[in-house]
């Protein structure tokens, strides 16, 4: 089978349109799964954002907001999310087998990411004795990706896609 021949078997414009594949015809991510990504982030992202605001002279009482809101923590669920983000920017036809394992298992490792999250924004409401807006905003983007996660078949079908191995011999 000819790469042209596995790259039409996988394309089925009838779930999705064309412009919903990238150039190596796999299923392109759908935006809301990049905003649960960066969200499972946040803990990892917010020290290069307060770093940034630094430079750019944010108003002091902004950073120390940001600071607040920033606990070690949170690091835990994005440890889980991270490897998931890499691969994603290392989706090519040459990609090596551990980042082939982490997209096929990527899904699976933002669900535990979510729990994770959740179950973290719940000790920090137990420790505070009361929940707090942010943590009430934490736990509803928590179910809310968590049910995207779990039931979006363009999810599931994203991390299903990987481009196919090129062979030098097939070209």
């Amino acid at each position: 089978m000819t790469t042209q021949q596995r790259v039409a078997r996988r394309i089925d414009t009838r779930n999705y349109p064309a412009s919903a594949y990238d150039d190596q015809w796999c299923l392109k991510p759908p935006v809301l799964l990049w905003i649960a990504v960066l969200f499972l982030d946040r803990a990892a992202l917010m020290p290069l954002l307060m770093g940034f605001g630094h430079w750019a002279n944010v108003n002091e009482d902004a950073m120390r907001a940001m600071r607040g809101l920033w606990a070690a923590e949170g690091l835990l669920p994005a440890l889980m999310t991270l490897p998931v983000l890499w691969a994603a920017f290392r989706r090519v036809p040459d990609a090596g087998a551990p980042f082939r394992w982490i997209w096929t298992h990527g899904r699976a490792l933002l669900l535990l990411a979510v729990v994770a999250d959740a179950g973290l924004n719940v000790l920090a409401g137990l420790r505070a004795g009361d929940a707090t807006l942010a943590l009430l905003l934490c736990g509803a983007f928590d179910l809310y990706f968590g049910l995207y996660l779990l039931f979006a078949r363009r999810v599931r079908d994203s991390f299903a896609d990987f481009p196919t191995r090129i062979d030098a011999s097939a070209v």
